[in-house]
């Protein structure tokens, strides 16, 4: 087997639901403990260094977003954004 055909399936293995879960409920807990004022019994960084972090992913998510859509209808699209826009407004 060559190594771009391991290196795929490596990547393969990393983006799982399962995966994604996990990923979701960690920042899911740590919202929580950032609404509690509990950060520092879920994370030893630093606030602004956390924020950083988080602009980071929020803005890699975002990008990679925007790049799976790319490929997908505008009407399709428009009702993406509205159904986030409206559960962004609930929380």
């Amino acid at each position: 087997m060559n190594n771009q055909k391991l290196d795929i399936r490596l990547l393969q293995m990393l983006y799982t639901d399962a995966r994604m879960e996990s990923l979701f409920v960690a920042l899911d807990t740590l919202h929580d403990a950032a609404s509690n004022g509990q950060l520092d019994e879920v994370t030893a960084l630093g606030k602004d260094e956390l924020i950083g972090w988080l602009r980071d992913i929020a803005y890699t998510a975002h990008e990679t977003i925007r790049e799976l859509e790319a490929d997908r209808p505008l009407e399709w699209r428009t009702k993406i954004h509205a159904d986030l826009r409206a559960d962004s407004e609930l929380h």
